[in-house]
């Protein structure tokens, strides 16, 4: 009976030595130093520190480890702060490092100490953009950054750690210095560094810094206290006759004006090559002549219902429903090449008789726009543009042509009726009813810059007596 159960123990103890030989055969010297398992990495994982502006010792949250390959040991950053799937993803790189290299595990490394050129900062933003809840758009994120830009190299730094409160004072001094050399106004040096100032700033947004800390990259906002205000004048109505006269005139923007000028498009390029060392002119002359209904339906769409020039260049059919008595509202939504600002969906009521003009009008029955044409290639690659560019500028002529922005060199008249629109709302209908409609999230707003009286209310509580 032992015999048997020596001859048992024998076989198990040989087959399990055979196993652990095949086991040990097939990994490598690295498996049988140890790390092949969890627990060896576990107890390689360490933490980073660097020292902040203000030499405060700053931990990164992530775990790192060294790992060795082809006679070279680097610092590999890990993207987990739990020490558990830390030490799990040290183990799957550290067997993936000996199969692949180096290109597995060097992608995204934290940079340290933690002050990267302002270039990778730069990089680091545009990625994290991409996490956000609600993520910028492309051209938006390209704006904040160029502004940033702006910032560093009028101040002279190339590193984050330089852009300071008083680097960025810096920079704002010498942009002012540079715009009185140039002549330009105070409040528009002014208006254009707080532009600035501003879009570089949401750079440092907290939900920017915390995802960029979740990277290993910990920092700062620097633009905190730095003021970056603008002075913008607030709105006045525009003037009866000007109104009047946009009323009487647009069906001849519509259907022709017989009594406009011919534009002289021989002299106007000739003198635009002397002016532009002999390129060809982008924009020609032009001719109102010509009938323009698509020009027609946009000036409808900003003064009849409000809507701003990105809302009108994207205005879909669909976006008209009709409720149960036959009235016509318009949905303004967000679409593929089109978001709305701010996000949210409005609604406004259309007028019986500008549904009727807007479908009379219609040329492209082919289009979803209202405006006519199709998608453009450039929206679709920036996430941002405008469609109908030189139905815009005819837009834009033609009303500066009849008052509207007349002397403003960079005014916007098609923005400005819809200005108009929301002063005719709140006088009428109440701050209220013009902030809903205007599709704004903070009636100061609406009350500051979109808001005007268009009829003084007539006072009767005056009683003279005897």
């Amino acid at each position: 009976m032992n015999n048997a159960n020596n001859i048992q123990s024998n076989a198990t103890e040989h087959i399990l030595e055979k196993r652990q030989v095949n086991d040990k055969t097939s990994r490598t010297a690295r498996t049988r130093g140890g790390q092949g398992t969890i627990a060896y990495w576990r107890g390689k994982l360490f933490r980073n520190t660097y020292r902040d502006r203000a030499g405060r010792t700053i931990e990164i949250p992530e775990f790192y480890a060294r790992m060795r390959h082809e006679g070279t040991t680097k610092r590999v950053r890990l993207r987990a702060s739990d020490k558990e799937k830390a030490a799990e993803e040290a183990l799957r790189l550290s067997e993936r490092l000996s199969a692949e290299g180096w290109g597995v595990v060097t992608s995204g490394q934290a940079r340290l100490p933690a002050s990267p050129s302002i270039k990778e900062f730069c990089d680091a933003y545009a990625k994290a953009a991409q996490s956000m809840e609600n993520p910028p758009r492309p051209i938006t994120v390209a704006l904040y950054l160029r502004h940033l830009r702006q910032i560093c190299s009028i101040a002279g730094i190339n590193l984050l750690r330089e852009l300071s409160p008083s680097s960025i004072e810096r920079a704002r001094d010498k942009y002012r210095a540079m715009g009185r050399a140039d002549k330009r106004e105070d409040s528009s040096i002014q208006n254009s560094i707080g532009i600035i100032l501003r879009n570089a700033a949401a750079c440092f947004s907290g939900e920017a810094r915390a995802i960029m800390a979740r990277q290993g990259l910990v920092l700062d906002n620097p633009f905190t206290g730095i003021k970056r205000s603008q002075k913008i004048e607030p709105v006045a109505a525009l003037d009866r006759k000007i109104i009047e006269q946009i009323w009487q005139d647009l069906p001849l923007l519509r259907d022709g004006d017989p009594g406009a000028a011919a534009p002289n498009i021989k002299h106007f390029k000739k003198t635009y090559r002397k002016k532009h060392e002999g390129n060809q002119p982008r924009w020609m002359p032009i001719d109102f002549r010509q009938a323009h209904p698509e020009a027609y339906c946009a000036i409808l769409l900003g003064l009849g219902l409000g809507l701003r020039a990105n809302e009108i260049d994207k205005a879909r059919w669909n976006w008209i429903k009709f409720d149960a008595k036959g009235d016509a509202f318009l949905e303004i939504k967000a679409e593929d090449d089109f978001k709305p600002k701010g996000g949210s969906l409005r609604v406004i009521r259309m007028p019986k008789e500008l549904h009727e003009e807007l479908t009379k009008s219609r040329r492209d029955t082919a289009s979803p726009y209202i405006l006519g044409g199709h998608a453009s290639a450039s929206v679709e690659k920036n996430g941002w543009g405008y469609r109908c560019r030189e139905t815009l500028r005819i837009v834009n002529e033609w009303l500066r042509a009849r008052g509207v922005e007349a002397g403003e060199i960079k005014g916007n008249p098609l923005h400005r009726l819809r200005k108009q629109f929301g002063s005719e709302v709140a006088t009428n209908f109440g701050l209220f009813a013009a902030q809903k409609l205007l599709g704004h999230s903070s009636p100061t707003v609406t009350a500051k810059y979109y808001a005007a009286q268009t009829d003084l209310p007539t006072l009767t509580h005056v009683r003279i007596m005897g």
